[in-house]
């Protein structure tokens, strides 16, 4: 089996006698990260690896910085030449962190890695323009859980100088949450608690965003694995361009132990890529007939930092969008596109990273799919009685939208795994029709 890169493990026949066979049920994929700043091993690859793993997916870094990931099946794991394998797959993303980073140019890996004499070199702090500005970090949350607790604790051990932490219940009556803190976290003078106890993801952002004091905020949600350089790399992105707004990062797996979880990480996932990127509708603007409406391309909610100021002028996130109202969703999209109508830029920063604890079973990947075709038409809808400078931008963008979403040739749909079934399409598409109605009865409910 050769290795893909950037996807999950192709199963799918590639063609004569067996071509018409059922793909093979998603596998467990092993999770390994491997720094190109030491020794590279398939042997210490392999001892990560339980009994019963069939697969591995190696997130590569070079000094703590993602570059790609490799995916191998577990025989190939020790017969291949694990530092060859890389550089054939890798080799430009290498060369360009090496040049850009350390003036260096190289034609292969070091047996021995690549030793960082001069940590500054890949340090956050070195992007950063003056001192590191105060930050606040948002946690979204409904409910006490390990992995909220998780997700404290990793956010507790950011290697960042001067944030504090808010955590934001939106179901403050029955969560647990504020429990949770006093017993666990009660010496954190960093922590502090806010209730919202209205429903919905965009009032659960305000309250964090009307919480913070400092000049840039950053949100995640509760099932996540802080990496310590997250919030400095968030930030360092506000030094990327001029009028950057947001800075969005990468989001890898936390594991991929179950069917479900390998799925809607083949299907998209919510990383963006490896390669830092700027938009905004100028030089920086994408050339795709929905833009900037386009789905997803800015980045995830669950990690994104804003300036403070340019959000709140904007009105914050729309609280009739996000899951937990009738829309199901679409709060960060709204604020994306809001921020580059505005004349606002967002910024893509691969190096900051966190982990994401994906729906274990496929009753709660549904339900999530669903919910992806409801908050995109719900925000679209937003957008369609709302403001009437996008009402023609948005009516003239339905056809290409339509096209896009259902056809199977379009770059949506393409990369779908075999194992998609046409169910999860049409609970897809039936979210994205009842979307509208979403939306019209949650700015009915106030």
């Amino acid at each position: 089996m050769s290795s893909t890169i950037a996807t999950g493990i192709d199963r799918r026949p590639a063609g004569g006698e067996d071509s018409d066979r059922p793909a093979a049920p998603l596998a467990p994929i092993r999770l390994v990260d491997v720094d190109l700043g030491g020794t590279v091993s398939g042997f210490a690859v392999a001892d990560r690896l339980a009994p019963a793993d069939t697969a591995a997916r190696l997130l590569v870094r070079l000094h703590g910085h993602p570059l790609g990931v490799l995916d191998l099946a577990r025989e190939e794991i020790l017969e291949v030449d694990l530092q060859a394998r890389i550089w054939a797959e890798l080799g430009g993303p290498i060369r360009r962190h090496l040049a850009e980073r350390h003036g260096l140019t190289i034609d292969g890996l070091p047996a021995t890695g690549f030793i960082d004499d001069d940590n500054l070199a890949c340090s956050w702090r070195t992007a950063i323009l003056g001192r590191p500005p105060a930050a606040t970090v948002v946690i979204n949350t409904c409910a006490a859980s390990d992995a909220l607790t998780r997700t404290i604790d990793s956010a507790l051990q950011l290697d960042y100088p001067d944030f504090s932490i808010v955590v934001v219940d939106n179901r403050p009556a029955r969560s647990g949450v504020a429990r949770l803190l006093e017993t666990q976290f009660a010496r954190e003078t960093r922590l502090n608690y806010i209730a919202e106890p209205r429903p919905g993801l965009g009032r659960a952002r305000n309250a964090g965003l009307a919480a913070a004091s400092t000049g840039i905020v950053a949100f995640t949600d509760d099932d996540v694995v802080l990496d310590r350089d997250w919030l400095g790399w968030l930030v360092a992105g506000f030094s990327s361009a001029e009028r950057v707004a947001c800075v969005t990062g990468l989001i890898v797996p936390l594991e991929l132990e179950t069917p479900a979880q390998v799925l809607i990480e083949a299907m998209s996932g919510f990383g963006k890529g490896f390669e830092p990127r700027i938009w905004d509708l100028d030089e920086h603007r994408l050339d795709h007939p929905l833009y900037p409406y386009t789905v997803g391309i800015f980045g995830s909610g669950a990690s994104a930092a804003f300036d403070t100021d340019r959000l709140a002028q904007l009105g914050g996130f729309d609280a009739h969008l996000g899951i937990g109202t009738p829309a199901c969703g679409g709060e960060d999209l709204d604020a994306y596109t809001r921020l580059i109508l505005a004349g606002n830029q967002i910024v893509y920063q691969p190096a900051s990273l966190l982990r994401h604890q994906h729906r274990r079973n496929m009753a709660a990947v549904s339900q999530q799919v669903r919910g992806y075709g409801a908050g995109l038409t719900a925000m679209l809808t937003k957008h369609l009685i709302e403001a009437g400078s996008t009402r023609s931008a948005v009516l003239r963008r339905i056809p290409a939208g339509v096209a896009y979403a259902i056809s199977p040739r379009s770059a949506k749909n393409a990369r779908r795994p075999p194992d998609f079934s046409l169910n999860l399409s049409l609970l897809e598409w039936f979210g994205m029709v009842y979307g509208p109605i979403g939306y019209l009865r949650s700015r009915l409910a106030g």
